[in-house]
Protein backbone atom coordinates (compact mmCIF):
# COMPACT_ATOMS: atom_id res chain seq x y z
CA UNK A 1 0.00 0.00 0.00
CA UNK A 2 1.25 3.46 -0.87
CA UNK A 3 1.81 5.95 1.89
CA UNK A 4 1.54 9.72 2.05
CA UNK A 5 4.16 12.25 3.12
CA UNK A 6 2.75 14.30 6.05
CA UNK A 7 4.57 17.42 4.80
CA UNK A 8 4.01 17.69 1.02
CA UNK A 9 1.25 15.04 0.70
CA UNK A 10 3.24 13.17 -2.00
CA UNK A 11 2.83 9.40 -2.29
CA UNK A 12 5.60 7.26 -0.81
CA UNK A 13 6.50 3.61 -0.89
CA UNK A 14 6.01 1.35 2.12
CA UNK A 15 9.00 1.59 4.41
CA UNK A 16 10.19 4.92 3.01
CA UNK A 17 11.80 7.00 5.72
CA UNK A 18 12.55 10.00 3.47
CA UNK A 19 10.17 11.68 1.01
CA UNK A 20 11.85 11.85 -2.41
CA UNK A 21 9.69 14.84 -3.39
CA UNK A 22 10.44 17.26 -0.55
CA UNK A 23 13.40 15.50 1.09
CA UNK A 24 11.89 15.62 4.59
CA UNK A 25 12.32 12.77 7.12
CA UNK A 26 8.98 11.00 7.58
CA UNK A 27 10.01 8.35 10.15
CA UNK A 28 9.09 9.13 13.74
CA UNK A 29 6.16 9.71 16.10
CA UNK A 30 3.80 12.59 16.64
CA UNK A 31 5.02 14.27 13.43
CA UNK A 32 8.45 14.99 14.94
CA UNK A 33 11.56 14.79 12.72
CA UNK A 34 14.15 12.37 13.95
CA UNK A 35 17.62 11.54 12.65
CA UNK A 36 17.87 8.36 10.62
CA UNK A 37 20.28 5.97 12.27
CA UNK A 38 22.52 4.05 9.93
CA UNK A 39 22.05 0.32 10.35
CA UNK A 40 25.77 -0.53 10.05
CA UNK A 41 27.65 -3.42 11.58
CA UNK A 42 30.30 -1.45 13.43
CA UNK A 43 33.56 -3.28 12.91
CA UNK A 44 37.18 -2.22 12.86
CA UNK A 45 37.92 0.64 10.41
CA UNK A 46 41.66 0.00 10.23
CA UNK A 47 41.36 -1.47 6.74
CA UNK A 48 38.04 0.10 5.80
CA UNK A 49 37.47 2.10 2.61
CA UNK A 50 34.88 4.73 1.96
CA UNK A 51 31.54 3.07 1.13
CA UNK A 52 32.69 -0.44 2.03
CA UNK A 53 31.24 -0.77 5.53
CA UNK A 54 29.19 -3.97 5.87
CA UNK A 55 25.44 -3.79 6.41
CA UNK A 56 23.26 -6.35 8.16
CA UNK A 57 21.24 -8.53 5.80
CA UNK A 58 17.98 -6.87 4.70
CA UNK A 59 14.67 -8.62 4.76
CA UNK A 60 12.88 -9.64 1.53
CA UNK A 61 10.38 -6.72 1.47
CA UNK A 62 13.14 -4.27 2.37
CA UNK A 63 15.20 -5.49 -0.59
CA UNK A 64 12.33 -4.77 -3.01
CA UNK A 65 11.87 -1.29 -1.58
CA UNK A 66 15.57 -0.55 -1.84
CA UNK A 67 15.65 -1.75 -5.46
CA UNK A 68 12.68 0.48 -6.39
CA UNK A 69 14.28 3.46 -4.71
CA UNK A 70 17.56 2.86 -6.57
CA UNK A 71 15.73 2.61 -9.90
CA UNK A 72 13.94 5.86 -9.18
CA UNK A 73 17.18 7.57 -8.20
CA UNK A 74 18.86 6.30 -11.38
CA UNK A 75 15.96 7.56 -13.49
CA UNK A 76 16.04 10.94 -11.80
CA UNK A 77 19.81 11.13 -12.27
CA UNK A 78 19.50 10.30 -15.97
CA UNK A 79 16.75 12.88 -16.44
CA UNK A 80 18.89 15.43 -14.59
CA UNK A 81 21.87 14.72 -16.81
CA UNK A 82 19.74 15.09 -19.96
CA UNK A 83 18.34 18.36 -18.68
CA UNK A 84 21.83 19.51 -17.74
CA UNK A 85 23.18 18.92 -21.24
CA UNK A 86 20.24 19.85 -23.43
CA UNK A 87 18.40 22.53 -21.50
CA UNK A 88 21.21 24.67 -20.02
CA UNK A 89 23.37 26.72 -22.43
CA UNK A 90 26.13 27.03 -19.85
CA UNK A 91 26.10 23.27 -19.38
CA UNK A 92 26.42 22.73 -23.11
CA UNK A 93 29.37 25.08 -23.28
CA UNK A 94 30.99 23.40 -20.28
CA UNK A 95 30.62 19.87 -21.68
CA UNK A 96 31.81 20.88 -25.13
CA UNK A 97 34.80 22.69 -23.64
CA UNK A 98 35.75 19.62 -21.60
CA UNK A 99 35.43 17.44 -24.68
CA UNK A 100 37.64 19.82 -26.65
CA UNK A 101 40.19 19.68 -23.84
CA UNK A 102 40.12 15.90 -23.92
CA UNK A 103 40.59 15.85 -27.70
CA UNK A 104 43.49 18.31 -27.46
CA UNK A 105 45.04 16.25 -24.66
CA UNK A 106 44.95 13.15 -26.87
CA UNK A 107 46.42 15.04 -29.82
CA UNK A 108 49.10 16.61 -27.66
CA UNK A 109 50.14 13.24 -26.26
CA UNK A 110 50.72 11.96 -29.80
CA UNK A 111 52.23 15.18 -31.19
CA UNK A 112 55.91 15.32 -32.14
CA UNK A 113 58.13 17.37 -29.86
CA UNK A 114 61.64 18.68 -29.59
CA UNK A 115 63.59 18.40 -26.36
CA UNK A 116 65.29 21.52 -24.99
CA UNK A 117 67.44 22.12 -21.92
CA UNK A 118 66.12 24.44 -19.24
CA UNK A 119 69.52 26.09 -18.81
CA UNK A 120 72.85 25.94 -20.59
CA UNK A 121 76.21 27.67 -20.47
CA UNK A 122 78.41 27.35 -23.54
CA UNK A 123 80.97 29.04 -25.77
CA UNK A 124 79.98 29.61 -29.37
CA UNK A 125 82.66 30.33 -31.97
CA UNK A 126 82.01 32.52 -34.99
CA UNK A 127 84.77 31.54 -37.40
CA UNK A 128 85.68 33.58 -40.49
CA UNK A 129 87.75 31.71 -43.09
CA UNK A 130 89.37 33.82 -45.80
CA UNK A 131 91.23 32.99 -48.98
CA UNK A 132 92.70 35.10 -51.77
CA UNK A 133 92.98 32.86 -54.83
CA UNK A 134 93.46 35.85 -57.14
CA UNK A 135 96.75 37.16 -58.44
CA UNK A 136 96.18 40.54 -56.79
CA UNK A 137 96.47 41.70 -53.24
CA UNK A 138 93.08 41.59 -51.47
CA UNK A 139 91.62 43.48 -48.54
CA UNK A 140 88.84 42.70 -46.08
CA UNK A 141 86.78 45.04 -43.92
CA UNK A 142 84.81 42.85 -41.53
CA UNK A 143 82.07 43.87 -39.09
CA UNK A 144 81.28 41.35 -36.33
CA UNK A 145 78.16 41.97 -34.23
CA UNK A 146 78.82 42.08 -30.50
CA UNK A 147 76.00 40.42 -28.53
CA UNK A 148 74.61 41.93 -25.38
CA UNK A 149 72.57 40.66 -22.45
CA UNK A 150 68.96 40.04 -23.46
CA UNK A 151 66.10 40.23 -20.98
CA UNK A 152 62.49 39.07 -21.14
CA UNK A 153 61.34 42.64 -21.86
CA UNK A 154 63.81 44.88 -23.64
CA UNK A 155 61.26 47.68 -23.66
CA UNK A 156 61.28 48.30 -19.90
CA UNK A 157 62.92 47.59 -16.56
CA UNK A 158 60.16 45.20 -15.60
CA UNK A 159 57.64 42.88 -17.18
CA UNK A 160 54.70 44.48 -15.36
CA UNK A 161 54.40 47.56 -13.21
CA UNK A 162 51.66 47.50 -10.58
CA UNK A 163 49.53 50.42 -9.51
CA UNK A 164 51.11 50.29 -6.04
CA UNK A 165 54.54 50.99 -7.51
CA UNK A 166 55.82 47.42 -7.42
CA UNK A 167 56.97 45.64 -10.58
CA UNK A 168 58.03 42.21 -11.79
CA UNK A 169 61.72 42.34 -12.65
CA UNK A 170 62.80 41.16 -16.07
CA UNK A 171 64.34 37.74 -16.43
CA UNK A 172 67.73 37.45 -18.08
CA UNK A 173 67.27 34.99 -20.94
CA UNK A 174 70.80 35.41 -22.32
CA UNK A 175 73.73 36.69 -20.29
CA UNK A 176 77.09 37.32 -21.95
CA UNK A 177 79.88 36.10 -19.67
CA UNK A 178 83.01 36.57 -21.79
CA UNK A 179 84.10 37.63 -25.29
CA UNK A 180 87.42 37.40 -27.05
CA UNK A 181 88.77 37.74 -30.57
CA UNK A 182 91.42 35.22 -31.60
CA UNK A 183 93.32 36.57 -34.56
CA UNK A 184 96.87 36.40 -35.87
CA UNK A 185 97.95 34.20 -32.91
CA UNK A 186 96.70 36.82 -30.48
CA UNK A 187 93.80 36.75 -28.02
CA UNK A 188 92.11 40.13 -27.66
CA UNK A 189 89.68 40.47 -24.76
CA UNK A 190 86.54 42.34 -25.80
CA UNK A 191 84.82 44.45 -23.12
CA UNK A 192 81.13 43.82 -22.47
CA UNK A 193 79.01 45.71 -24.99
CA UNK A 194 82.33 47.17 -26.25
CA UNK A 195 82.33 49.94 -23.72
CA UNK A 196 84.32 52.15 -23.65
CA UNK A 197 84.64 52.53 -27.42
CA UNK A 198 87.88 52.03 -29.29
CA UNK A 199 87.95 54.09 -32.47
CA UNK A 200 90.02 53.29 -35.54
CA UNK A 201 92.66 55.92 -34.78
CA UNK A 202 93.53 53.92 -31.64
CA UNK A 203 93.06 50.47 -33.21
CA UNK A 204 94.97 47.42 -31.98
CA UNK A 205 97.57 46.39 -34.55
CA UNK A 206 98.48 42.69 -34.74
CA UNK A 207 101.88 41.30 -35.73
CA UNK A 208 100.72 40.94 -39.35
CA UNK A 209 99.41 44.47 -39.46
CA UNK A 210 95.71 43.65 -39.05
CA UNK A 211 93.63 46.39 -37.42
CA UNK A 212 91.07 45.65 -34.69
CA UNK A 213 88.77 48.20 -33.03
CA UNK A 214 85.19 48.55 -31.67
CA UNK A 215 83.82 51.94 -32.67
CA UNK A 216 80.69 53.95 -32.03
CA UNK A 217 77.69 53.63 -34.32
CA UNK A 218 76.73 55.79 -37.30
CA UNK A 219 74.37 55.63 -40.26
CA UNK A 220 76.53 53.10 -42.11
CA UNK A 221 78.24 55.59 -44.42
CA UNK A 222 81.65 55.07 -42.81
CA UNK A 223 83.55 51.79 -43.08
CA UNK A 224 85.26 52.59 -39.77
CA UNK A 225 81.99 52.67 -37.81
CA UNK A 226 79.20 50.24 -36.92
CA UNK A 227 76.04 50.42 -39.00
CA UNK A 228 73.73 48.34 -36.81
CA UNK A 229 74.93 48.55 -33.21
CA UNK A 230 77.86 47.31 -31.14
CA UNK A 231 80.43 45.63 -33.35
CA UNK A 232 84.09 44.75 -33.80
CA UNK A 233 85.77 46.10 -36.93
CA UNK A 234 88.67 44.23 -38.56
CA UNK A 235 90.77 45.27 -41.53
CA UNK A 236 93.37 43.01 -43.11
CA UNK A 237 95.28 42.55 -46.33
CA UNK A 238 96.00 39.16 -47.94
CA UNK A 239 98.63 38.51 -50.58
CA UNK A 240 97.82 36.36 -53.62
CA UNK A 241 97.28 32.74 -52.59
CA UNK A 242 97.23 33.60 -48.89
CA UNK A 243 94.66 32.21 -46.45
CA UNK A 244 93.63 33.40 -43.00
CA UNK A 245 91.18 32.50 -40.28
CA UNK A 246 90.03 34.12 -37.06
CA UNK A 247 87.51 33.32 -34.30
CA UNK A 248 85.16 35.39 -32.20
CA UNK A 249 84.43 33.38 -29.04
CA UNK A 250 81.42 34.27 -26.90
CA UNK A 251 80.53 32.51 -23.66
CA UNK A 252 76.90 32.89 -22.67
CA UNK A 253 74.48 31.61 -20.09
CA UNK A 254 71.04 31.04 -21.59
CA UNK A 255 67.74 29.84 -20.12
CA UNK A 256 64.40 28.67 -21.47
CA UNK A 257 61.74 31.36 -21.10
CA UNK A 258 58.16 31.64 -22.30
CA UNK A 259 55.76 34.50 -22.89
CA UNK A 260 52.85 32.08 -23.38
CA UNK A 261 50.33 31.34 -20.63
CA UNK A 262 49.45 27.79 -21.60
CA UNK A 263 49.14 24.35 -20.05
CA UNK A 264 51.36 23.11 -22.87
CA UNK A 265 54.26 25.03 -21.42
CA UNK A 266 56.29 23.27 -18.74
CA UNK A 267 55.60 24.91 -15.40
CA UNK A 268 59.33 25.20 -14.75
CA UNK A 269 59.73 27.80 -17.51
CA UNK A 270 59.98 31.31 -16.19
CA UNK A 271 57.47 33.84 -17.53
CA UNK A 272 54.53 31.50 -17.92
CA UNK A 273 52.44 33.09 -15.17
CA UNK A 274 52.76 36.55 -16.76
CA UNK A 275 52.32 35.22 -20.29
CA UNK A 276 49.65 36.04 -22.85
CA UNK A 277 46.93 33.72 -24.14
CA UNK A 278 43.81 33.99 -26.24
CA UNK A 279 41.78 34.48 -23.06
CA UNK A 280 44.09 37.19 -21.70
CA UNK A 281 44.78 38.95 -24.99
CA UNK A 282 43.90 42.51 -25.78
CA UNK A 283 42.60 43.81 -29.09
CA UNK A 284 44.33 45.49 -32.01
CA UNK A 285 43.23 48.87 -30.67
CA UNK A 286 44.95 48.14 -27.33
CA UNK A 287 48.39 47.95 -28.94
CA UNK A 288 48.98 51.71 -29.13
CA UNK A 289 48.10 51.99 -25.42
CA UNK A 290 50.85 49.58 -24.35
CA UNK A 291 54.58 50.23 -24.08
CA UNK A 292 54.11 54.01 -24.23
CA UNK A 293 53.65 53.70 -28.02
CA UNK A 294 57.37 52.94 -28.47
CA UNK A 295 57.01 49.70 -30.43
CA UNK A 296 53.66 50.48 -32.05
CA UNK A 297 54.78 53.93 -33.14
CA UNK A 298 57.64 52.43 -35.15
CA UNK A 299 57.41 48.69 -35.86
CA UNK A 300 53.60 48.75 -35.84
CA UNK A 301 52.72 51.97 -37.61
CA UNK A 302 54.75 51.26 -40.74
CA UNK A 303 53.20 48.52 -42.85
CA UNK A 304 56.46 48.26 -44.82
CA UNK A 305 59.98 47.83 -43.43
CA UNK A 306 63.59 47.21 -44.50
CA UNK A 307 64.22 48.35 -48.06
CA UNK A 308 66.90 46.17 -49.69
CA UNK A 309 67.25 48.73 -52.48
CA UNK A 310 67.68 52.02 -50.64
CA UNK A 311 68.25 55.01 -52.89
CA UNK A 312 66.28 53.59 -55.78
CA UNK A 313 62.69 54.25 -56.77
CA UNK A 314 62.33 50.49 -57.14
CA UNK A 315 61.84 49.65 -53.47
CA UNK A 316 62.33 46.07 -52.32
CA UNK A 317 60.62 45.90 -48.94
CA UNK A 318 61.37 42.75 -46.98
CA UNK A 319 58.29 43.32 -44.82
CA UNK A 320 55.18 44.66 -46.51
CA UNK A 321 51.55 44.55 -45.44
CA UNK A 322 50.01 46.81 -48.10
CA UNK A 323 47.54 45.47 -50.63
CA UNK A 324 48.94 47.65 -53.44
CA UNK A 325 52.44 46.16 -53.20
CA UNK A 326 51.87 42.87 -51.36
CA UNK A 327 48.48 41.51 -52.52
CA UNK A 328 49.28 37.92 -51.54
CA UNK A 329 50.15 38.97 -48.01
CA UNK A 330 46.87 40.84 -47.58
CA UNK A 331 44.94 37.97 -49.17
CA UNK A 332 46.44 35.46 -46.70
CA UNK A 333 45.81 37.90 -43.85
CA UNK A 334 42.15 38.19 -44.87
CA UNK A 335 41.85 34.40 -45.04
CA UNK A 336 43.34 34.01 -41.57
CA UNK A 337 41.05 36.71 -40.22
CA UNK A 338 38.03 34.98 -41.78
CA UNK A 339 38.98 31.69 -40.12
CA UNK A 340 38.65 33.18 -36.64
CA UNK A 341 35.34 32.95 -34.76
CA UNK A 342 33.36 36.18 -34.44
CA UNK A 343 34.33 36.71 -30.81
CA UNK A 344 38.03 36.67 -31.74
CA UNK A 345 38.00 38.97 -34.79
CA UNK A 346 39.81 41.73 -32.88
CA UNK A 347 41.88 39.45 -30.62
CA UNK A 348 45.56 40.24 -31.31
CA UNK A 349 46.84 36.95 -29.90
CA UNK A 350 44.36 34.84 -31.90
CA UNK A 351 45.35 36.52 -35.17
CA UNK A 352 49.08 36.12 -34.50
CA UNK A 353 48.78 32.49 -33.39
CA UNK A 354 46.54 31.59 -36.34
CA UNK A 355 49.18 33.09 -38.66
CA UNK A 356 51.92 31.06 -37.00
CA UNK A 357 49.91 27.85 -37.42
CA UNK A 358 48.93 28.71 -41.01
CA UNK A 359 52.55 29.21 -42.07
CA UNK A 360 53.55 25.91 -40.46
CA UNK A 361 50.81 24.12 -42.38
CA UNK A 362 51.15 25.84 -45.77
CA UNK A 363 54.75 27.04 -46.24
CA UNK A 364 57.41 24.30 -46.16
CA UNK A 365 61.06 24.98 -45.43
CA UNK A 366 63.19 25.66 -48.51
CA UNK A 367 66.61 24.02 -48.18
CA UNK A 368 67.71 25.73 -51.42
CA UNK A 369 66.54 29.24 -50.59
CA UNK A 370 68.24 32.10 -52.47
CA UNK A 371 71.15 33.91 -50.82
CA UNK A 372 69.18 37.16 -50.69
CA UNK A 373 66.18 36.52 -48.49
CA UNK A 374 62.74 36.56 -50.09
CA UNK A 375 60.34 39.27 -49.01
CA UNK A 376 57.20 38.23 -47.19
CA UNK A 377 55.22 38.62 -50.42
CA UNK A 378 57.62 36.50 -52.49
CA UNK A 379 57.76 33.82 -49.80
CA UNK A 380 53.97 33.43 -49.96
CA UNK A 381 53.89 33.56 -53.77
CA UNK A 382 56.58 30.86 -54.00
CA UNK A 383 54.90 28.86 -51.23
CA UNK A 384 58.20 28.07 -49.49
CA UNK A 385 61.00 29.75 -47.63
CA UNK A 386 63.85 29.46 -45.15
CA UNK A 387 64.02 31.14 -41.74
CA UNK A 388 64.56 34.67 -43.13
CA UNK A 389 61.82 34.25 -45.74
CA UNK A 390 59.19 32.87 -43.37
CA UNK A 391 60.03 35.48 -40.73
CA UNK A 392 59.45 38.16 -43.38
CA UNK A 393 56.11 36.52 -44.25
CA UNK A 394 55.02 36.33 -40.60
CA UNK A 395 55.97 39.94 -39.89
CA UNK A 396 54.29 41.13 -43.11
CA UNK A 397 51.00 39.51 -42.10
CA UNK A 398 51.35 41.10 -38.66
CA UNK A 399 51.89 44.55 -40.19
CA UNK A 400 48.52 44.25 -41.95
CA UNK A 401 46.95 44.62 -38.48
CA UNK A 402 49.63 47.03 -37.17
CA UNK A 403 51.03 44.45 -34.73
CA UNK A 404 54.64 45.43 -33.90
CA UNK A 405 57.25 42.89 -35.04
CA UNK A 406 60.99 43.20 -35.51
CA UNK A 407 64.09 41.18 -36.44
CA UNK A 408 66.30 38.92 -34.33
CA UNK A 409 69.47 37.37 -35.75
CA UNK A 410 71.85 34.78 -34.39
CA UNK A 411 72.56 31.08 -34.66
CA UNK A 412 70.71 27.90 -33.82
CA UNK A 413 71.88 24.49 -32.64
CA UNK A 414 70.30 21.23 -31.54
CA UNK A 415 69.99 19.90 -28.00
CA UNK A 416 73.43 18.24 -28.31
CA UNK A 417 75.16 21.47 -29.41
CA UNK A 418 77.12 19.69 -32.14
CA UNK A 419 75.99 21.66 -35.20
CA UNK A 420 75.11 25.31 -35.69
CA UNK A 421 73.48 27.32 -38.45
CA UNK A 422 73.02 31.06 -38.89
CA UNK A 423 69.43 31.88 -38.03
CA UNK A 424 66.78 34.61 -38.17
CA UNK A 425 63.45 34.86 -36.40
CA UNK A 426 60.97 37.47 -35.21
CA UNK A 427 59.97 39.28 -32.05
CA UNK A 428 56.40 40.39 -31.47
CA UNK A 429 54.59 42.69 -29.06
CA UNK A 430 51.15 41.55 -27.87
CA UNK A 431 48.86 43.45 -25.48
CA UNK A 432 46.97 41.91 -22.60
CA UNK A 433 43.34 42.91 -22.20
CA UNK A 434 42.31 45.95 -20.20
CA UNK A 435 40.01 43.83 -18.03
CA UNK A 436 42.77 41.38 -17.16
CA UNK A 437 45.29 44.14 -16.49
CA UNK A 438 42.90 46.01 -14.21
CA UNK A 439 41.97 42.84 -12.33
CA UNK A 440 45.66 42.26 -11.61
CA UNK A 441 46.33 45.88 -10.65
CA UNK A 442 48.80 46.37 -13.52
CA UNK A 443 49.49 49.76 -15.10
CA UNK A 444 48.03 49.52 -18.61
CA UNK A 445 51.07 50.97 -20.38
CA UNK A 446 53.20 48.10 -19.02
CA UNK A 447 50.63 45.33 -19.54
CA UNK A 448 52.01 43.56 -22.60
CA UNK A 449 54.56 40.94 -23.63
CA UNK A 450 57.27 41.01 -26.25
CA UNK A 451 58.55 37.59 -27.16
CA UNK A 452 60.22 35.40 -29.74
CA UNK A 453 58.38 33.70 -32.61
CA UNK A 454 60.44 31.19 -34.60
CA UNK A 455 58.11 30.01 -37.36
CA UNK A 456 60.26 27.39 -39.07
CA UNK A 457 61.19 25.69 -35.79
CA UNK A 458 57.65 25.84 -34.40
CA UNK A 459 58.70 27.80 -31.32
CA UNK A 460 55.81 30.02 -30.27
CA UNK A 461 56.57 32.76 -27.73
CA UNK A 462 59.51 30.90 -26.27
CA UNK A 463 63.27 31.30 -26.06
CA UNK A 464 65.46 28.22 -25.74
CA UNK A 465 69.16 27.96 -24.79
CA UNK A 466 69.81 26.43 -28.22
CA UNK A 467 69.22 29.86 -29.80
CA UNK A 468 72.20 32.20 -29.60
CA UNK A 469 71.00 35.80 -29.89
CA UNK A 470 73.51 37.78 -31.90
CA UNK A 471 71.46 40.93 -32.43
CA UNK A 472 67.97 42.20 -31.65
CA UNK A 473 66.76 45.03 -33.87
CA UNK A 474 66.56 48.11 -31.63
CA UNK A 475 63.59 50.45 -31.70
CA UNK A 476 64.73 53.46 -33.76
CA UNK A 477 64.65 56.84 -32.07
CA UNK A 478 63.16 58.23 -35.27
CA UNK A 479 61.09 55.76 -37.26
CA UNK A 480 62.73 54.99 -40.59
CA UNK A 481 61.26 52.13 -42.62
CA UNK A 482 64.49 51.84 -44.62
CA UNK A 483 65.94 50.05 -41.55
CA UNK A 484 69.56 50.74 -42.37
CA UNK A 485 70.64 48.99 -39.20
CA UNK A 486 69.16 45.70 -40.49
CA UNK A 487 71.01 46.22 -43.76
CA UNK A 488 74.16 46.91 -41.77
CA UNK A 489 73.81 43.58 -39.97
CA UNK A 490 73.25 41.69 -43.21
CA UNK A 491 76.13 43.52 -44.92
CA UNK A 492 78.86 42.64 -42.46
CA UNK A 493 81.55 44.68 -44.22
CA UNK A 494 83.23 44.42 -47.61
CA UNK A 495 86.15 42.75 -49.39
CA UNK A 496 88.09 42.94 -52.63
CA UNK A 497 86.83 41.28 -55.76
CA UNK A 498 88.05 37.68 -56.00
CA UNK A 499 88.37 37.18 -52.24
CA UNK A 500 86.57 34.21 -50.71
CA UNK A 501 84.94 34.42 -47.29
CA UNK A 502 83.03 31.78 -45.31
CA UNK A 503 81.33 32.20 -41.93
CA UNK A 504 80.52 29.27 -39.63
CA UNK A 505 79.49 28.60 -36.04
CA UNK A 506 80.61 25.86 -33.66
CA UNK A 507 80.68 24.98 -29.96
CA UNK A 508 83.96 25.15 -28.10
CA UNK A 509 84.28 22.52 -25.40
CA UNK A 510 81.33 20.89 -23.71
CA UNK A 511 78.26 22.90 -22.79
CA UNK A 512 77.13 22.87 -19.18
CA UNK A 513 73.52 21.69 -19.16
CA UNK A 514 71.54 22.18 -15.94
CA UNK A 515 67.98 22.08 -14.69
CA UNK A 516 66.85 19.14 -16.81
CA UNK A 517 64.93 19.25 -20.09
CA UNK A 518 61.41 20.02 -21.34
CA UNK A 519 59.39 19.15 -24.45
CA UNK A 520 58.13 21.68 -26.97
CA UNK A 521 55.05 20.15 -28.63
CA UNK A 522 54.39 20.76 -32.33
CA UNK A 523 50.62 21.15 -32.33
CA UNK A 524 48.24 23.77 -33.67
CA UNK A 525 46.25 25.72 -31.12
CA UNK A 526 42.47 25.42 -31.09
CA UNK A 527 41.06 28.96 -31.13
CA UNK A 528 37.51 29.81 -30.21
Amino acid sequence: MMGTCPFCRSQTLPGDSICYSCGRVITGTSGMDTRVRGDFDRTSTRRAHLGSSRRKPAKKNEKKAIKKRRNRINQLGLLGLIAFIFLTPDAKEFVLAKWAEAQEYILEAAAPAQVFPLEAEYTVLRTIDLANPSSNQGTLSESIPVPSDVSSNEGGVGSFEYTDGQYIANSMIQEVLNMELRIDNQVISIPMETSPKLEKVNAIVTDSGYLVWWPSMDDGSSQSKCAHGNCIRIEMTLDPGEQESFDFAVTVKSVSHTWWHSTRMDGRLDGKSEGVSVERSGTFSDISERGYDERSGTFGSYKYWYDRNVGSSNHKWAIDGRNSTAPTVTQVAASIDASLPNNLKTNAYAYARATFDWLNSHVPYDVSAPITARSGEHCLVDGMGDCDDQSNAFMSIMRVKDIPTWYVFGALTGPDYTQWEGHAWAYIMLPLSEDWCNSQGIVLETCYVEGAVDVVNRKWLVHTPTAYIDWVEPTPVIANPNAMNVDGYYGGGSMSYGMERMRSFSTEGDPIISGGTWNNKWLEETLG
